[in-house]
C-alpha cells in the first residue's frame, strides 16, 4: 500500500503595500474557497484594531498587530504547531508589507520554510497604478523559500494594461511566478453582500450574517453566484 504523502500546514499571507487593491476581497475569497472545500483553517486580520476579514468570518478569524511581539508569537506559533494540511490565512494591513516581509527574514521564516518546516504562499494583490508594479519589482528577490503569486484584482475594476506591459511581470513569470485574476462582480451586487456583513456563500444561500433567513434579490445572488465559481477555479489554481 502506498504511502500518502505529507501534506504541510501553509501559511497564505494576502498582502499589498498599497491599500485599496482589494485585499480583504480576496482574503475573504480564499476562506469561502477553504470552507467549499473542507481543509482544516484558520484566519488573522491584520487590520487592527477593527478587522474587515472578522466582520465577514468572526468564527474563525483573529485580530492582530503584526507589530506585536505577541501577535507575531500568535501567528507563526500557531503554524509552527499546525497539523498535517491546516491553512492559514494572514490578510495583511496596508502598508506594512514590506515590514512583515523584513521580520520574516529576520526571524528565519522563510529559511525554516525552505527546509520544509511548512509553506508559504503571498497573494501579492495588484492594483492599476505604478506602484504595484513597484511592489512587485522591490519583492521580487525576497521570496525564497515561499510561492509568490500575482493577483490580478480586475474585480475592483482596476486595469491590469501596465502590469502586462512591464518588464517586471516578464521577470516575475520568468522566475516561477504564479498569476490568478480575480474576476469582476458588479458593483451592486458586491455592496449587497458587504452591506449584510454575510459570507458570500451565506448571501448565495439567502441567509442573513447570524444564519437567519433573508431576503436578498434573486438575481443578485446569481450574479455572486456565478463570480464566485469564476473565481474558485482561479484559487483551485493555487494547488492547496
Amino acid at each position: 500500500m502506498a504511502k500518502q504523502p505529507v501534506i504541510k500546514p501553509t501559511l497564505v499571507i494576502v498582502a499589498a503595500q498599497k491599500g485599496g487593491v482589494g485585499k480583504t476581497t480576496t482574503a475573504r475569497l480564499l476562506c469561502h474557497w477553504l470552507a467549499d472545500t473542507k481543509r482544516q483553517h484558520a484566519a488573522f486580520d491584520a487590520e487592527f484594531p477593527a478587522g474587515s476579514l472578522a466582520r465577514f468570518y468572526p468564527k474563525v478569524t483573529e485580530v492582530v498587530d503584526t507589530a506585536k511581539v505577541a501577535d507575531q508569537a500568535r501567528i507563526f506559533d500557531t503554524l509552527a504547531e499546525a497539523r498535517e494540511g491546516t491553512v492559514l490565512v494572514l490578510d495583511l494591513r496596508a502598508g506594512t508589507f514590506f515590514d512583515v516581509l523584513t521580520l520574516m527574514e529576520d526571524l528565519h521564516i522563510f529559511r525554516d520554510a525552505r527546509e520544509g518546516a511548512y509553506r508559504l504562499v503571498f497573494l501579492h494583490v495588484l492594483g492599476s497604478s505604478v506602484e504595484s508594479v513597484a511592489e512587485i519589482d522591490e519583492t521580487l528577490k525576497r521570496f525564497s523559500g515561499a510561492t509568490h503569486v500575482a493577483v490580478r484584482n480586475v474585480a475592483s475594476g482596476a486595469s491590469m494594461a501596465r502590469w502586462d506591459a512591464s518588464r517586471t511581470r516578464e521577470e516575475f513569470l520568468a522566475g516561477g511566478g504564479v498569476e490568478i485574476e480575480i474576476p469582476p462582480l458588479d458593483p451592486m451586487a458586491y455592496q449587497a453582500v458587504d452591506d449584510t456583513s454575510a459570507t458570500f456563500r451565506d448571501y448565495v444561500e439567502n441567509k442573513n450574517a447570524d444564519g437567519s433567513d433573508a431576503a436578498n434579490s434573486y438575481t443578485l445572488r446569481a450574479y455572486v453566484r456565478r463570480w464566485l465559481l469564476l473565481a474558485m477555479t482561479q484559487l483551485d489554481r493555487l494547488g492547496l
